[in-house]
């Protein structure tokens, strides 16, 4: 096969993999409220709070959202967060954004900005205190892209900034009949190559945590039912204070 072969297969195998990442949350956004119990959607995870509680804010802030989707860690993390504080939610999907817009309490509405934009081509608007993704990353088309948005990131955190980051990884679907096989997702992306690019990206940053946990779930496509396998890596770590106090500003 040669390359521009091989190009377009890879192609055509992320379109695939993006139609259904947008089709499996456009349904379950539809079908499930935020807090409904026994669903993704229940409570955040409790990265957000780690995160929160290792930045320690305690004036207004900028934080960032990555893969926001209708609020599961949005709305908490509005919540969580000193007055006057912006929160930039970001997310594929225009439908999602819009629903956390409509659906954000009233007491934090000013604090949220949202935007619909894919996170390939995603650049941050201002300077951060906390960045979070959580299952985000591995939607991106490869580890390349994955690479570069973190070195976005990487540039955008303040001075004791900090940036959490869950990466669901190792993913494979295995059918009632006991048959293994890939699972659609644009980013083939492994639990080991997750942490060498999340610490390559954020090298000489105080990691508090880098931890791999394995997770089952039952899913359905259509009128099929199947297991989804994956490997959750949690990572969270804080960019060291400067000695002396700078403007804060995005690099050039």
């Amino acid at each position: 096969m040669g390359l521009e072969t091989r190009g377009e297969a890879a192609s055509a195998a992320f379109q695939e993999a993006r139609r259904e990442t947008v089709r499996y949350h456009e349904e379950l956004y539809s079908a499930v409220t935020l807090g409904q119990p026994g669903t993704w959607l229940a409570k955040p995870h409790r990265l957000l709070s780690a995160a929160v509680a290792l930045l320690a804010p305690r004036h207004p802030v900028v934080a960032y959202d990555l893969g926001a989707g209708v609020g599961r860690h949005t709305i908490p993390l509005l919540r969580a967060l000193p007055e006057r504080s912006t929160v930039y939610a970001v997310d594929l999907l225009p439908s999602a954004v819009e629903s956390l817009a409509t659906s954000v309490p009233a007491d934090v509405r000013s604090m949220l900005k949202t935007r619909a934009a894919d996170l390939a081509d995603f650049e941050f608007e201002e300077p951060a205190d906390l960045i979070l993704a959580f299952s985000a990353i591995e939607h991106l088309p490869d580890l390349a892209a994955i690479a570069r948005l973190l070195e976005r990131g990487r540039r955008a955190l303040n001075p004791g900034g900090v940036v959490a980051i869950g990466v669901v990884a190792d993913r494979y679907e295995t059918d009632d009949h006991g048959r293994r096989r890939p699972a659609l997702l644009e980013s083939a992306i492994t639990a080991d190559q997750a942490i060498e690019v999340l610490q390559s990206a954020f090298d000489g940053f105080e990691v508090a945590e880098q931890v791999s946990r394995p997770a089952r779930v039952r899913e359905e496509r259509g009128e099929e039912g199947y297991t989804l396998a994956s490997t959750l890596v949690t990572f969270l770590a804080k960019r060291a204070q400067e000695k002396t106090p700078r403007a804060a500003a995005l690099p050039a």
